[in-house]
């Protein structure tokens, strides 16, 4: 048994391919889908098993028609080249038979003497008729020839034997062969199939998220969620809660399924949007839109909330960060101060007793030495009890990029995370994938260039829309009412 794959672009395309070039008989093994290239485009892989026999019983059959007869042959169905393979190797069968009952008699048959200069074991004495025998095929272990005396010749030649008696004789040769044949397959089938037992269990094509256990009826949303940039390992968790509170029969109901995979969304996402602290606190890595977030949320707190609001820059490595956000400032007729010392800090205090909020903005480090660790802990304010650290990241960045951040900003506890450019990007999930791995509160979004209205507080809600996109179905369900 040989195994042999085919790709084509359709599921019909592969199956024909096998049937013309493995036969009839080819047992198909698997069958897959594939996306290659740039493109996405997809074809179909098929794995097929085929007998080496019964293929050379189709070529041989093939080489016995014309040209023309040989491309409908090949177009017609499998079970139609069974049957006339079948009439054709039956045909054959007995035209051989027929040509050997009907050759003539050897009148003058050899005999065959022991030779003295040749091994005996390699050295048969046989009188009789060579050409007719009343056994078709001859054993040369049987016990009747080595049994006979070696020099004493057969006197009494054997008789042709009839036509019918050959015929039987044939098609029992011909049913132990197929016999024999099939035993040969059997065995090496059944060392494929422990071949298949040790291989990878991925190395069979299996429904989305079937290796987190997630039921075959609930593959298409376990698929949606990962299309929307979720996790695997995260929209596992999502699929998995949901078969365990529904039963079978409600698994067919899509409104039944996308409600509970929302309230597992809600439950599972924190939140901290208020302002509680005096001292505010923006980190983060570079271009991650921080000092803009700052920004936009001293123009809310002094214009639209009506807070006496300072601000603080602390940041001494990047070129004209200061004048910057002095500009904003004036801007915005907020108190700028620029500190650039730890001992600095002492100075600043006392002017900022009557102010209701302090927003300090830090260097955009991303944290790959011990140095700029230690540069950031000595510009923190003195009043640690009173300080509240956002950490900022953006949307663009890749899931594992933004968790490792998220990571190595927990020296500083860090309160709460905000997520900008909301409005560059079409998949959300890093965000609730970031709030699921390091378990810290979302603060706010950052949603585009404009100060302060594209700020907006973090809620629940609004994470279940960029996930789900629920904003998105409802006007074409209001279309369709």
């Amino acid at each position: 048994m040989n195994v042999k794959k085919f790709e084509a672009r359709s599921m019909k395309e592969a199956l024909d391919m096998v049937k013309t070039q493995l036969g009839p008989d080819a047992v198909i093994m698997s069958a897959k889908e594939m996306t290659k290239g740039f493109g996405g485009i997809k074809s179909i892989e098929i794995t097929a098993a085929y007998s080496e026999n019964m293929l050379k019983q189709k070529e041989f059959v093939k080489s016995k028609m014309p040209v023309a007869t040989q491309e409908q042959f090949n177009r017609s169905s499998a079970k139609s080249q069974k049957e006339v393979m079948k009439k054709v190797m039956h045909d054959q069968m007995m035209r051989t038979q027929r040509m050997q009952a009907s050759a003539p008699v050897n009148p003058a048959p050899k005999r065959m003497t022991q030779a003295s200069t040749m091994p005996s074991s390699t050295q048969i004495n046989y009188s009789g008729d060579i050409a007719r025998s009343s056994r078709r095929y001859i054993d040369i272990d049987s016990d009747a020839i080595s049994a006979a005396p070696s020099a004493a010749p057969v006197r009494s030649p054997v008789s042709p034997a009839p036509a019918s008696v050959l015929t039987e004789q044939a098609k029992n040769a011909w049913n132990n062969m197929d016999v024999k044949n099939l035993k040969t397959e059997i065995e090496q089938l059944k060392e494929m199939i422990l071949d298949f037992k040790s291989m990878p269990q991925n190395f069979a094509q299996s429904h989305p998220g079937a290796e987190f256990g997630i039921n075959y009826a609930m593959c298409s949303y376990f698929q949606k969620l990962v299309d929307r940039g979720i996790l695997p390992e995260v929209a596992s968790d999502i699929i998995l809660s949901v078969q365990e509170n529904i039963s079978p029969a409600e698994m067919k109901k899509a409104n039944q399924i996308e409600s509970w995979m929302a309230r597992y969304i809600l439950e599972t996402t924190l939140v901290q949007s208020n302002v509680i602290k005096k001292y505010q606190l923006f980190m983060g890595p570079s271009a991650s839109g921080k000092s803009t977030s700052m920004i936009k949320l001293a123009c809310d707190l002094a214009h639209k909330q009506n807070k006496r609001v300072a601000i603080i820059s602390t940041d001494t490595i990047k070129m004209g960060a200061d004048e910057q956000m002095k500009v904003y400032s004036q801007m915005l007729n907020i108190p700028f101060v620029s500190v650039r010392s730890p001992a600095d800090w002492q100075k600043v205090m006392p002017y900022l007793s009557h102010v209701d909020h302090v927003l300090v903005d830090f260097a955009s480090l991303n944290l790959r030495s011990n140095e700029e660790i230690n540069y950031v802990m000595q510009m923190l304010p003195p009043t640690p009890e009173q300080i509240q650290t956002h950490l900022v990241l953006s949307t663009k960045s890749k899931d594992q990029d933004s968790i490792d951040m998220a990571n190595k900003y927990r020296v500083f506890n860090y309160d709460d995370i905000i997520f900008t450019a909301l409005d560059e990007v079409n998949q959300y999930g890093v965000i609730y994938n970031t709030v699921r791995k390091i378990n810290k509160p979302l603060f706010g979004f950052g949603i585009g260039s404009k100060i302060p209205d594209d700020f907006e507080r973090a809620t629940v809600e609004r994470v279940l829309d960029l996930i789900l996109e629920i904003t998105k179905k409802t006007p074409a369900l209001e279309q369709t009412l």
